[in-house]
């Protein structure tokens, strides 16, 4: 049996912020989304991303729908989401 010993001084990441952007309205903007498809809350994010999409009426929506509900979605795809979208609905854990 061998006994590994690891170092747990670790480094933390930095979180760089943008600047904020103001949007002078919702109607028409792109719209992203975020979710972790929870069983609990699916039937309310699918009615709320509905009404959403009927009363702003948005260009386009990109979506991201995290296939394992525990864990954080994928920064690559978060990244996409934020240079795709002006604003974003993040529901339940995601």
């Amino acid at each position: 049996m061998t006994i590994e010993l690891l170092d747990p001084v670790g480094t933390v990441e930095v979180a760089h912020a943008e600047k904020e952007r103001a949007l002078k309205s919702l109607v028409g903007a792109r719209l992203g989304c975020i979710f972790n498809q929870h069983v609990s809350a699916l039937s309310f994010w699918k009615a709320m991303e509905a009404e959403v999409e009927a009363r702003f009426k948005p260009a386009s929506i990109h979506r991201v729908y995290k296939a394992n509900t525990w864990a954080p979605a994928a920064a690559g795809e978060v990244e996409r989401l934020v240079r795709q979208t002006d604003y974003a609905l993040v529901g339940v854990g995601a």
